[in-house]
């Protein structure tokens, strides 16, 4: 059909089906077949094509439409009239001299991707021949330059990624939650190796390998689809090595053939914690060490300081010092000046000086410490100045001993000289060097004594124990695992007995239950309700006198049951009152504790879906608040 019959059966067409048959409906007819229109070809293929040219059998171009912009191929080269292949690198005309071959004896498309480089960059294109007619080829060219850097940047960067993960020991794994399956992509801690393709293992597979007190843990962790992001650390026995720790990590969560599937990673940490656990036991023997050790910067301020040093300083074990200076803090240096002397005479020393130091301690029985000073550069190239200070007590006492001795031995040469070299023995006898609280308790027959370092270290253990367990049940929380298990629990056994625990004390300020005469069901978590009051109840003790009264109810509203603690404490300044809730906040940071009870306190309240406040006024007491939601099983 030609194009004039083709234009005409469809203006036939529009006739038949009854239309208007108007000059203007023809013309609208017609523009509407522009596409068909001779006139608009040209401008239809130049808006839509890409270069394209015609050759002949001798790979002559015979016509074109140029597009393209790059050194051999542009508007300015003169293409018609040339061989086309000869416009091209040797490498790549061989190519397509094959492909227009090909298309010539079978009459098929040639759809292929070539290099064209050039002296500035190389360029990427496809190259499309088609049998135009017997004597004919179509070619369409086609710049794909873009699209193959990117490709080749994605693959450095896929390649650079698997690269890390092998040196890292990462692995990639897909949880099929029906199936109890998982796909391992990566490295894998079960076989210890990088897998080059990937490997399906069973649950059951796995967990054989799990250390057996971190099987239900694991299991719960890849099973428990509520929790999108979360991680979780446990320990691979494989046999004959050492345990393996991972640290695992669900980042994703979708439904796919009905399956819940969930996708990981996870990474062995073993050379992590075991670095971790040597750092913090030569942490713990620093801190615990009987000797008096302390570092500061250059400019004096404080960066670390041992439970010896801050005892024979008047320092609180748990007061931060990183804002104090040393001369101004510690007994050692007067002033600036003399701190900034010693500094020089350590800088003069190479870094390194012994020297001895007659500050006393007369709390501690010091009347003089053997000291060494030495420069350290931490991990920011900061230098450190350490101190260490071992008391010498004992030993300067010798001395005085041995002074007095020579003193009233002078009228002897002989005993003197005798007195001399037998002192010299007893002092150069080395003197006991690392005491812990145990063996000075065992070595002391002073009970008084012995009470008093008892006590000590009760004081230091119940502290150390409160802030163990205040972070784990922060980290808990944290991680997800802290469970809520609610009950119809009875409002009035609550609080008889929160009264039973609370005795009354002339020390501590009085305490009032307000429970109403109606008994009241709810449904709760009777633990977790019963912590966060009890919490709440011994802060406010803690900051209300003893004449005070603390007052302990709760309200029901319609959907809600609201718990209150009402003190007549100190209060709380209007700025501190959303910061109290913070982790390791104190109002006073001389005040004991760790800083975590509210904390804890609004984690637990929030994960059981309730609100908790404060309503306070400096100096006129506080009142807690707790909003917590009653379902439709509240009774």
């Amino acid at each position: 059909m030609s194009y004039s019959e083709f234009t005409t059966y469809g203006v036939s067409n529009t006739v038949a089906d009854g239309r208007n048959h108007s000059g203007n409906n023809l013309a609208n007819s017609m523009e509407s077949r522009a596409l068909h229109q001779l006139k608009y070809l040209e401008k239809i293929l130049d808006l839509t094509s890409d270069t394209l040219f015609l050759i002949d059998q001798d790979n002559i171009c015979v016509d074109a439409i140029i597009k393209t912009e790059n050194p051999i191929i542009n508007p300015h080269t003169s293409i018609v009239g040339a061989n086309i292949l000869s416009l091209l690198p040797s490498s790549t005309s061989l190519l397509i001299e094959q492909e227009f071959e090909k298309c010539r004896n079978t009459g098929e498309t040639s759809n292929l991707n070539y290099d064209l480089p050039t002296e500035d960059e190389t360029y990427y294109f496809k190259f499309i021949i088609h049998k135009f007619d017997e004597m004919h080829l179509l070619c369409q060219y086609r710049d794909i330059t873009q699209r193959s850097n990117m490709k080749h940047r994605l693959k450095s960067a896929l390649k650079a990624q698997l690269e890390v993960g092998k040196v890292a020991m990462i692995g990639h794994w897909r949880f099929d939650v029906r199936q109890q399956e998982f796909l391992h992509t990566g490295y894998s801690n079960l076989l210890r190796m990088n897998l080059l393709e990937p490997k399906i293992t069973t649950m059951n597979d796995l967990l054989a390998s799990v250390h057996p007190d971190d099987r239900k843990k694991m299991r719960d962790f890849v099973n428990n689809d509520k929790a999108e992001y979360s991680t979780m650390e446990y320990r691979m026995e494989l046999t004959g090595l050492p345990i393996t720790y991972i640290r695992t990590t669900k980042y994703a969560k979708y439904i796919e053939n009905d399956s819940c599937i969930i996708e990981g990673f996870s990474q062995n940490v073993s050379d992590f914690m075991k670095n971790r656990n040597e750092l913090e036991m030569v942490l713990a023997v620093v801190n615990n060490a009987p000797y008096s050790i302390f570092a500061c910067h250059t400019d004096g301020q404080l960066a670390f300081a041992n439970k010896a040093c801050r005892q024979q300083n008047g320092l609180d074990e748990e007061e931060e010092i990183g804002h104090m200076l040393v001369y101004e803090n510690l007994k050692n240096f007067d002033s600036k000046n003399e701190w900034e002397r010693f500094l020089q005479k350590v800088q003069d020393a190479s870094g390194y000086l012994q020297y001895r130091c007659d500050i006393p301690y007369p709390e501690m029985d010091i009347i003089g410490s053997e000291c060494s000073s030495l420069i350290i550069k931490n991990g920011n190239g900061d230098d450190i100045v350490w101190t260490i200070q071992r008391d010498i007590s004992d030993q300067i006492r010798y001395e005085e001993q041995l002074l007095r001795s020579k003193e009233t031995a002078e009228e002897s040469e002989k005993l003197k000289s005798a007195f001399i070299s037998n002192m010299n023995h007893e002092i150069r006898t080395p003197l006991s060097a690392i005491i812990g609280f145990g063996n000075i308790i065992a070595e002391t027959p002073d009970p008084e004594l012995r009470k008093e370092y008892g006590q000590i270290l009760m004081a230091n253990s119940s502290q150390l124990l409160r802030l163990v367990s205040d972070v784990l049940e922060m980290s808990q929380m944290d991680a997800g695992r802290v469970r809520f298990e609610s009950a119809p629990v009875s409002l009035t056994g609550i609080f008889n007995e929160l009264s039973l625990s609370f005795g009354p004390s002339d020390d501590l300020p009085d305490l009032f239950f307000d429970i109403p005469q109606k008994e009241v069901v709810a449904y709760l978590d009777r633990g977790r309700v019963m912590q966060v009051l009890v919490n709440l109840i011994n802060n406010s003790m803690k900051f209300t006198p003893s004449t005070g009264t603390i007052h302990v109810g709760y309200l029901l509203h319609p959907d809600q049951i609201e718990f209150y603690v009402k003190d007549t404490g100190i209060g709380i300044a209007q700025d501190k009152q959303d910061a109290i809730f913070n982790r390791f906040f104190k109002i006073n940071e001389l005040d004991k504790g760790t800083g975590l009870g509210l904390s804890i306190c609004k984690s637990i309240v929030e994960q059981m879906d309730g609100q908790i406040w404060v309503e306070s006024e400096e100096g006129k007491g506080a009142t807690f608040r707790i909003k917590l939601p009653l379902n439709s099983q509240s009774l």
